[in-house]
């Protein structure tokens, strides 16, 4: 479990990194970000891919949402990490209690062996901000 978290903690750093560096920051920083690790039955990867592709797109109108990865595991496909970055923890609450969220989560149809969701706060970043100098 302890290699989990190490390797969970990493996974997010590099995102965070990986999105900053491509042009993709927002003007505020991510402060929080969500981990939901979630393995699919074997034979239904393609399909929980494809959910992600067709979604509603409605966090993406979240006050406070500042990007979205899905992360396939490398030797065992069928295990995933859904991350979502966030100026804030509060924007992320209230995005879990909205509306929004409950119509965005409501047919998900994809079976699932195991589901957790880890949260975290942002404690150091390398994130450029739009307007930083040297940009």
């Amino acid at each position: 479990m302890r290699w989990m978290l190490i390797g969970l903690v990493s996974v997010v750093a590099v995102v965070i990194t990986l999105w900053s560096t491509r042009g993709l920051a927002q003007p505020k920083p991510v402060g929080f970000v969500s981990a939901f690790t979630v393995e699919v039955e074997p034979g239904n990867e393609q399909l929980f891919v494809e959910r992600f592709q067709q979604r509603a797109q409605l966090v993406d109108k979240a006050k406070g949402f500042r990007g979205l990865f899905v992360l396939q595991h490398i030797r065992h496909a069928n295990k995933f990490i859904v991350l979502t970055l966030w100026e804030d923890e509060a924007s992320f609450r209230a995005w879990v209690n909205s509306e929004e969220f409950r119509t965005a989560h409501g047919k998900s149809n994809v079976p699932t062996v195991s589901t957790q969701l880890d949260t975290y706060r942002v404690r150091l970043s390398t994130q450029k901000l739009e307007g930083a100098a040297g940009q």
